[in-house]
């Protein structure tokens, strides 16, 4: 320890610099009360990464509404295919004749009641099949308008095994099942008495 004499007296130069150093020591202490006391301030711009990360998707990427394309375009060439094999089963169903000895059988009443009976069905299935085909070009249609899988109802995006299932489908598994929009903007396929038990 250093010391050095003034009148006569030894002062100690530790004992004079003593109090700077408690003052230095306290104001160290004082700031970092404050520190820990203020509040952690998050970058605005990792707030909007973060909030932009968990957000909904607004649309399906390029690469998905290839596939809904692909599965849309296979399921077309098939409604087409039994299209035409139904039409060929109501042409020869208009032009069936019994013919005996070169002239028109008369058919049976029950025999004539099956026959009209087989026609209205056929034709009923040539007009379902084309309603549907109709809408598989809508979806098409969606599809390159980048809008496709969109709810009509909530504007969320629709669960991608309802599209797998039912690829013409416009609206979202929550609104055609539950009747409602959910909360969070996603799309979830939930049965029936489940949502039945979250609402009681």
């Amino acid at each position: 320890m250093a010391t050095r004499k003034r009148g006569g007296r030894v002062q100690s130069i530790a004992s004079e610099e003593a109090p700077t150093v408690r003052r230095s020591r306290k104001q160290r202490s004082v700031k970092e009360e404050n520190s820990a006391s203020s509040p952690a301030v998050s970058s605005p711009t990792a707030e909007a990464a973060s909030s932009a990360s968990s957000a909904p998707k607004v649309r399906y990427s390029d690469e998905e509404l290839e596939m809904f394309r692909q599965i849309i375009l296979a399921e077309r060439q098939k409604t087409l295919e039994e299209l035409r094999l139904l039409r060929e089963r109501l042409e020869d169903l208009n032009s069936f004749n019994y013919i005996e000895e070169g002239g028109i059988f008369a058919l049976h009443p029950a025999e004539q009641g099956a026959e009209a009976w087989e026609r209205e069905r056929t034709y009923a299935q040539i007009q379902r099949l084309t309603n549907y085909l109709q809408k598989l070009d809508e979806a098409l249609k969606r599809i390159a308008d980048k809008t496709y899988g969109i709810c009509r109802k909530c504007g969320i995006l629709i669960a991608k095994e309802r599209l797998m299932a039912v690829p013409i489908t416009t609206l979202s598994a929550s609104w055609k099942i539950h009747r409602r929009c959910p909360e969070d903007g996603i799309d979830r396929i939930i049965p029936i008495h489940q949502a039945k038990a979250l609402e009681e």
